[in-house]
């Protein structure tokens, strides 16, 4: 096999090559989600491993070296390619000064994956992209996935229906985003940190205006009561971002328009839906648990809980790696969001 970084007129077509990977291509790969946390003080690298094209942000930590993380990849299928390509991967690193490299394969949470996984010497690490999720099978014909929806969210679209609400693809205005921004931060509710406007607008525009992402507004009586923003990749896509009013007196709009994000993904070929983000399976259950609310609604879609097995760290330096594991990272964390007041990832 052969590493290096991608050259310019792989990176301007760098949507398009990493849907070859054997997994797809992922949202979080793409050029576009480099080119906002490139604003987000992380360098991105394009790297390429023999046939594969792989998205790695890049900062550096003082004292010891370059930290990279490779959100939602590298992009193979099994845990056999991704032992073949490690050698690789730590040979560029090492000559780029790098001390760990924190991975993200979208593989299954089991027994055996994690033991292969640490044959390989990797370490576990704490996940930072949704390591559990609902993904709704859009390869299904339209009756056979809505016969899949639990009989609530069922009657919540045909109360919604019989309430007149309807949906529409609306451009990434700042109107617009500012809209969704208020609600989204209302939904939260203090829950967890909200990145800052600018970080959304950005993000959500840049997506936009590439075509790898669209908001979808539900209206009624001319309201917006529920928004959904929506990332796609190849035969992918993904609920990143959603949002809806406080008032309940309008019942089932959130629900309806999951089935008409669905309706609109099928015709353009997409064949996963990923609602984005679930308690873990064996918490789905559990009224305690944070995302509780979120998670008994998008398992109206899909009763079944995707667990992955979330992050694990290539330990390149040993030594510094140590101190990132002990100190390090707790420390950048809480310097990045005092200077910043944001997220470090």
């Amino acid at each position: 096999m052969t590493v290096r970084f991608a050259q310019k007129k792989e990176i301007d077509n760098w949507n398009n090559l990493i849907i070859t990977n054997p997994d797809g291509g992922d949202i979080f790969q793409t050029a576009q989600f480099a080119n906002v946390k490139s604003l987000n003080n992380w360098t991105p690298r394009y790297i390429v491993l023999d046939n594969l094209y792989v998205l790695v942000l890049e900062r550096r930590v003082p004292f010891l070296g370059a930290f990279w993380y490779v959100p939602k990849g590298p992009g193979v299928s099994d845990v056999s390619t991704l032992k073949k390509i490690l050698p690789d991967l730590i040979q560029i690193a090492k000559s780029n000064s790098v001390f760990t490299v924190k991975i993200e394969p979208e593989f299954i949470l089991s027994a055996e994956i994690t033991k292969k996984m640490h044959k390989l010497g990797l370490s576990n690490s704490k996940p930072v992209q949704a390591a559990n999720t609902v993904i709704v099978d859009l390869s299904k014909t339209l009756d056979e996935i809505i016969a899949n929806f639990s009989s609530k969210a069922r009657g919540n679209i045909r109360a919604a229906e019989k309430a007149g609400v309807i949906s529409e693809i609306v451009p990434a205005t700042d109107e617009n985003c500012t809209l969704f921004y208020e609600m989204m931060s209302q939904t939260i509710n203090g829950r967890s940190h909200v990145r800052s406007y600018e970080y959304f607008r950005d993000f959500w525009q840049s997506h936009d205006q590439a075509g790898t992402g669209l908001f979808m507004f539900a209206k009624a009586d001319g309201k917006v009561v529920s928004m959904d923003f929506i990332m796609t990749i190849g035969k992918k896509a993904a609920r990143k971002d959603a949002a809806s009013t406080r008032d309940h007196s309008i019942r089932g709009a959130s629900a309806f328009l999951e089935l008409e994000a669905i309706k609109y993904l099928k015709e353009k070929g997409v064949t996963a839906y990923d609602l984005y983000g679930a308690p873990p399976s064996d918490q789905i259950k559990n009224p305690d648990h944070p995302y509780f609310g979120f998670g008994t609604f998008k398992v109206g879609f899909n009763p079944e809980i995707t667990d992955y097995i979330g992050c694990y760290d290539l330990i390149i330096k040993p030594f510094q790696y140590k101190i990132w594991q002990k100190y390090g990272e707790r420390i950048a964390k809480r310097v990045y969001r005092y200077l910043h007041n944001d997220l470090y990832y």
